[in-house]
């Protein structure tokens, strides 16, 4: 009988497996860092020789490439209730706790901040309704992408938090305290252990983390520059 035909993703990921070199399995975790060592060098250079904001941002994601790449991956396919069994009760409502509190201070910021836009679009349109408008309308489209990037920051650590509790905060997690799924690339051992190393809680803030409040700075830099000026 003719076996089905193996499918293109598991035959590329067969193949990676096969050329994956030993030094990269075996420390995963170190060439991350180096990695992020290279591409923060980058940034920095390509901020300081005033690149284009596209090829900036671009630079920046590739540094963080590595680390949030295998952190999708890795919880992608880990299920809610793989984590929910080894939670407490006072881990859950703690969690909760502090979401409820952030929300707060978010809430609070925002409002104070509606009201002094309010104020200084009145002072920059001198009350005139169709200048307070158009100028409303674009401080709505610039706050756009820093809004985006400061949830995006809360998600990264949120991830962070999940990562510490699955895998730990070693290169090779432990088999006694791994909580990594057993049929998480089971077949492919060699990138298992690279994919688990890469997704550590700390190279994830350092280098996804780091990365988006650099951009997050940026714009918001340039978004009191445009107002002010």
């Amino acid at each position: 009988m003719t076996l089905p035909p193996e499918p293109a993703p598991r035959r590329l990921l067969r193949a990676l497996e096969n050329h994956l070199p030993s030094v990269l399995i075996s420390h995963p975790l170190r060439w991350n860092w180096a990695w992020f060592v290279l591409f923060g060098g980058a940034t920095i250079a390509s901020w300081l020789a005033d690149w284009p904001v596209p090829v900036w941002v671009l630079v920046v994601a590739v540094g963080s490439m590595p680390s949030l790449t295998a952190t999708i991956a890795l919880l992608l396919h880990t299920p809610r209730s793989h984590l929910d069994e080894h939670d407490s009760v006072f881990g859950h409502f703690f969690v909760r706790f502090i979401t409820l509190v952030i929300g707060f201070v978010a809430w609070t910021i925002s409002v104070i901040m509606s009201a002094s836009l309010s104020t200084l679009l009145q002072l920059i349109a001198e009350n005139r309704e169709d200048e307070i408008t158009y100028s409303g309308i674009q401080l709505f489209a610039g706050l756009m992408l820093p809004v985006v990037l400061a949830i995006w920051l809360v998600f990264l650590l949120r991830c962070a938090w999940f990562l510490a509790k699955l895998r730990g905060w070693r290169e090779h997690p432990s088999p006694e305290r791994s909580r990594v799924p057993d049929a998480f690339l089971a077949h492919l051992p060699r990138l298992r252990s690279l994919v688990v190393g890469l997704a550590h809680p700390g190279a994830l803030l350092a280098s996804a983390g780091l990365s988006s409040a650099a951009v997050l700075t940026e714009e918001a830099l340039r978004l009191t520059f445009t107002m002010l000026f």
